[in-house]
C-alpha cells in the first residue's frame, strides 16, 4: 500500500514560494484545488494539490495568464484535452531530469 504524504499550508508555502493567503485565495478561484482539512480545520495538501499549485503559479506568474485564462487552461489540461501541452510538459520534465542526472554525475565525479 502506498502511503500518501500530506503537507500543511506552511509546508506548501515554503515548497512553492506562494504565500498562504494566496493559496487560500486560489482555493476559491480554482475549484479543483481543494485540500483536505483535519479535525481542527487545518488544511492538508496532497501531492496532487502541490502539482496543481505549481501549474497555477507557472501559468499566472511565468506565462502571464489571467486567473480566468489559467483556470480554463488548467481545467482542460486536467481533463487531458491539450495533448500538445502534455507533450510540452513531458519534454520539460525530461529536460529537468537530464539536468538533475548531469548534476548528480558531476557531484559523484568530484
Amino acid at each position: 500500500m502506498v502511503e500518501e504524504s500530506f503537507y500543511t499550508i506552511g509546508d506548501v508555502s515554503a515548497k512553492t514560494g506562494v504565500k498562504p493567503y494566496i493559496l487560500r485565495y486560489w482555493e476559491k478561484e480554482f475549484p479543483y484545488l481543494q485540500p483536505m482539512k483535519n479535525r481542527v480545520g487545518h488544511r492538508l495538501y496532497s501531492r496532487r494539490d502541490l502539482f496543481i499549485i505549481m501549474k497555477i503559479k507557472e501559468l499566472l506568474y511565468e506565462k502571464g495568464y489571467s486567473i480566468p485564462g489559467a483556470k480554463k487552461l488548467l481545467w482542460e489540461m486536467l481533463l487531458g484535452k491539450h495533448k500538445s501541452l502534455k507533450l510540452q510538459y513531458l519534454e520539460e520534465i525530461r529536460k529537468d531530469l537530464k539536468e538533475m542526472l548531469t548534476a548528480i554525475e558531476k557531484s559523484l565525479s568530484l
